[in-house]
């Protein structure tokens, strides 16, 4: 049909001054045509313009189209609870597409607060109807047991349909399983297959998942010149995490590598990746990489990462806070990276703070804390907390361990959600 033809279908009314119900399908059709040619932000206005109308005539796949501008915000205001609100009309009437987008609101709490049933049943319901982006949020709800019991076989299962269609993320997810046998047996060979058929879309985690996975396989299948070609990909690509790989790697080659390796540290230090910032502040402390030493730039990278919850660099700050080493910071400051890093399960934080309490060092002198923070450290088996603890353990009355013993349970369950 002629673009002139739809519009007036679309838009006029019947002749004799009677005007009936205009064509939702004339303004869909209309409104696609406009979406694809835009050539200014009216012509956009005017296609949301027409999928409103036609949504409202009760078009599923214009109530589909509506609802994705409303929550992108483009053509017309940001409203999540109208763009829900359409998509559920169109879910009704069984748009596959819609009923994925749906699930896919209800999983991330657009439009209404979060409720992963019903992600799970809009996302089932696509799912079966072939809906890959479906089969891959389906598989999510299982691997990570949300709105559903945990089943990494369901997840696994729902990730190969999706992979078999060609979508990447699933493919990756499909390749990670084989990589570590959760939900299936463990195949390296599978593995390195769908994390390479993701990768081919450009897709630069499954690149560098690739490179990591070429460079750990089992040694028939492992390839260090693939490893490094396919964390350049990612690294190139911007891939903060494969930046670091790849710095990482010509640093440990040293020689000529140094100031290949330097630069990508330095990429990704700059993206804020936290274990790229600790690196790059160890490596102008020591000089590393060809560069001379700077303990000042070296100080600044530290704090960075400590600041991005890096929990070495917290521990760092802490340890060096409490000795006077760090221009500007009070032992309670100190005592508090301290507390964040062994909040993280840095044991050797755990085990300053166990000697601090004990000690009296920048807290008052607390035995039953000491006995709480020493246990985590002696519980992991670090030689200088079990044999402190034992000390510790002879000196306390009965009434201390007790007490000691009821702040270790608590500071278990607040590690506990780290741990997870």
């Amino acid at each position: 049909m002629a673009l002139a033809t739809l519009a007036q279908e679309a838009t006029d009314g019947a002749p004799g001054g009677e005007d009936p119900p205009r064509s939702p399908q004339a303004q869909f059709e209309l409104a696609e045509r406009l979406r694809r040619r835009v050539q200014s932000d009216d012509d956009l206005v005017a296609a949301v313009d027409l999928y409103a109308r036609a949504a409202a005539g009760g078009h599923a796949g214009a109530q589909h189209r509506y609802a994705n501008f409303l929550l992108k915000g483009v053509g017309c205001a940001r409203d999540d609870r109208e763009a829900l609100k359409w998509l559920l009309a169109a879910a009704e009437q069984n748009h596959v597409e819609a009923q994925a987008l749906a699930g896919w609101c209800y999983q991330n709490g657009r439009g209404e607060a979060a409720n992963f049933e019903r992600a799970f049943s809009w996302f089932y319901a696509a799912a079966a109807s072939g809906n890959a982006v479906a089969q891959f949020n389906l598989g999510e709800l299982y691997a990570h047991g949300l709105g559903i019991g945990r089943d990494p076989v369901a997840a696994v299962r729902h990730w190969e349909e999706a992979a078999e269609q060609d979508y990447p993320k699933a493919q990756l997810n499909l390749a990670l399983a084989y990589a570590s046998g959760e939900g299936v047996e463990r195949d390296h060979e599978l593995a390195i297959y769908w994390c390479g058929r993701a990768a081919e879309h450009g897709y630069v985690k499954a690149q560098f998942n690739l490179g990591l996975l070429y460079a750990s396989a089992p040694h028939r299948l492992r390839d260090p010149a693939a490893a490094e070609r396919w964390l350049t990909k990612a690294a190139e690509g911007g891939f903060a995490a494969a930046q670091y790989a790849l710095g990482r790697l010509y640093q440990k080659q040293g020689g000529d590598c140094a100031e290949r390796a330097l630069a990508w540290l330095r990429k990704a230090a700059e993206q804020s990746h936290p274990k790229a910032v600790y690196r790059l502040a160890l490596v102008y402390e020591s000089g590393d990489c060809g560069i001379a030493a700077n303990k000042p730039r070296a100080a600044a990278w530290m704090r960075h990462a400590a600041q991005l919850g890096h929990a070495a660099a917290q521990y760092e700050i802490g340890r060096r806070g409490l000795f006077g080493r760090v221009p500007g910071m009070v032992p309670s400051e100190a005592i508090k990276w301290l507390e964040r890093a062994a909040l993280q399960a840095h044991v050797r934080a755990q085990y300053a703070l166990g000697l601090c309490h004990a000690k009296g060092v920048a807290v008052s002198k607390d035995p039953a804390q000491a006995y709480a923070w020493m246990s985590l450290a002696a519980e992991r088996q670090f030689p200088k907390a079990l044999y402190s603890l034992s000390l510790l353990e002879a000196e306390m009355t009965p009434a201390l361990l007790q007490d000691g013993r009821r702040r270790l349970s608590a500071l278990r369950r607040t590690l506990e959600p780290a741990s997870r």
